[in-house]
């Protein structure tokens, strides 16, 4: 996936969604700015992240374009 970079820092303009299932991002390049619920989390390259999906989350890029690895599990 690559997260266009559009100047969106502030911790509240950050757009949460919900799905069933499990979430693994692995940032393959740039930085990567990771709201779970209530917290924030500032990803670079190499860096990773897993969580339940059923919890609001979302992310913008830092600083530029940011390129991650997203792997979303579905329950079945």
């Amino acid at each position: 996936v690559t997260a266009k970079y559009d100047g969106i820092v502030d911790d509240d303009a950050i757009a949460l969604s919900t799905h069933k299932g499990q979430e693994f991002d692995y940032v393959i390049s740039g930085r990567l700015k990771v709201k779970l619920d209530n917290h924030i989390e500032i990803l670079e390259a190499g860096d990773c992240v897993y969580y339940d999906s059923s919890h609001g989350h979302g992310m913008v890029a830092l600083d530029g374009d940011c390129v991650f690895l997203a792997v979303v599990m579905s329950e079945n």
